[in-house]
């Protein structure tokens, strides 16, 4: 009978709690980090930590603008130790479950980041898959911002990293993959602090935003590019998903603006004669959303000069970054070196070492072939007289 009791209350003693659990209410709940450069070769990290309170929606009355977040910052001679100052100026144990946001200052960048991503990529609590930043001045000063329409402003950039046509999209797991090549590139959204508008009433009213990205060769920030030149390397990247791309027709001063609905990149390389070669086969299939010429799309050889117009441009747009990344920049970021390595394995040991001096040589031959799906319901622009539509 005791034998069998002991069994029946066993699971009871068990499953009562964990010895080593924390009540929410003693967590500080983490959205977003920052990490800078400090003088003496110091670090900083900076905190953006969740307020668990309904006053900051403007349910007691409270002014919504104060924000449901806080900022706290702690400085030390390497991440680790910055991270445990931190902690002694917050009453509560960190919790990094819900940060999915880290963001580079722009010093740190350049001088190299390769000590704070062993930091995050070893340690257990930081995620795997959080998203990678980097910002054009402090990075800290990003987190106190105010966004009038998400909660925090780690919020919108993890909403920006949803939507891959406005930045590239890297995680720590991306950085731990890429820092094994032998490029050793990768590329990270570049972001700033958008001007405050003529309706904000405090200056910090404003929200992070990307333009453009911050390319990496080894662990140190050696450039950036542009917005443009970013979906040419989205392109490359396959991750291309929405964008809009404006065709200026012969013989026309408006432009018709298409958005590309669906797509395909397939790299070949080749290696003839020593010179080595990188074939781009884009396929990209588009529809058209706006008209402001006085052109009749309902005619086969205006569609079929607009699909000429569209492989042009998305051939110059991709064609531009390839030209500041493999001959300006030399990081592949694109991973033309990881293709080499599949496809000719021997070759490929005799440059490894030295991939750097060979990728700006490597011959790139870019085709794109585009399609227009659909073109609307009606010929020419909307409200526009019929005698005034041009056929052809």
């Amino acid at each position: 009978m005791k034998r069998t009791l002991l069994v029946i209350l066993l699971p009871v003693f068990i499953l009562s709690g964990c010895w080593d659990s924390i009540e929410i209410q003693n967590l500080a709940i983490i959205t977003a980090a920052a990490i800078d450069s400090e003088e003496n070769h110091k670090v900083k990290v900076s905190v953006q930590i969740f307020i668990p309170r309904t006053i900051t929606s403007g349910e007691s009355g409270e002014d919504p603008s104060l924000g449901s977040t806080f900022v706290r910052e702690g400085i030390g001679k390497n991440l680790a130790e910055a991270i445990s100052v931190l902690q002694t100026n917050i009453p509560r144990k960190l919790f990094w479950g819900q940060c999915k946001i880290f963001i580079f200052g722009h010093d740190l960048a350049k001088t190299g980041i390769r000590k704070e991503l062993d930091f995050l990529i070893r340690h257990p609590d930081p995620r795997i898959n959080s998203n990678l930043y980097v910002s054009e001045g402090k990075a800290s000063n990003l987190l106190k911002l105010i966004p009038p329409l998400e909660r925090y402003s780690g919020e919108v950039l993890s909403k920006f990293s949803q939507h891959q046509e406005v930045g590239v999209d890297t995680t720590l797991s991306d950085i731990s993959k890429d820092l094994t090549e032998a490029s050793q590139s990768f590329s990270l959204p570049y972001i700033k602090r958008l001007k405050s508008d003529e309706y904000a009433r405090k200056s910090y009213e404003t929200i992070p935003t990307i333009v453009g990205t911050a390319i990496f060769k080894k662990d140190k920030m050696i450039g950036n590019i542009d917005l443009e030149e970013t979906r040419g390397l989205l392109w490359l990247s396959r991750k291309i998903q929405k964008s809009t791309v404006s065709i200026k027709p012969e013989e026309n001063e408006n432009e018709v603006i298409m958005m590309p609905t669906s797509g395909s990149v397939r790299f070949k390389p080749q290696i003839i004669n020593n010179q080595w070669i990188m074939n781009i086969q884009i396929q990209v299939a588009a529809s058209i959303i706006q008209n402001e010429t006085f052109l009749s799309l309902l005619q086969e050889d205006v569609i079929t000069k607009l699909e000429k117009g569209l492989e042009n441009k998305l051939r110059d747009r991709i064609s531009k970054t390839l030209e500041k990344i493999q001959k300006e920049y030399q990081a592949d970021v694109v991973g033309f070196g990881r293709r080499f390595h599949q496809k000719y394995p021997e070759q490929w040991k005799k440059v490894k070492d030295h991939w750097d001096e060979k990728f700006p040589e490597v011959d790139v031959k870019l085709s794109v072939n585009a399609t227009i799906k659909r073109s609307g319901d009606i010929g020419g622009p909307a409200a526009l007289p019929e005698e005034e539509v041009i056929e052809n």
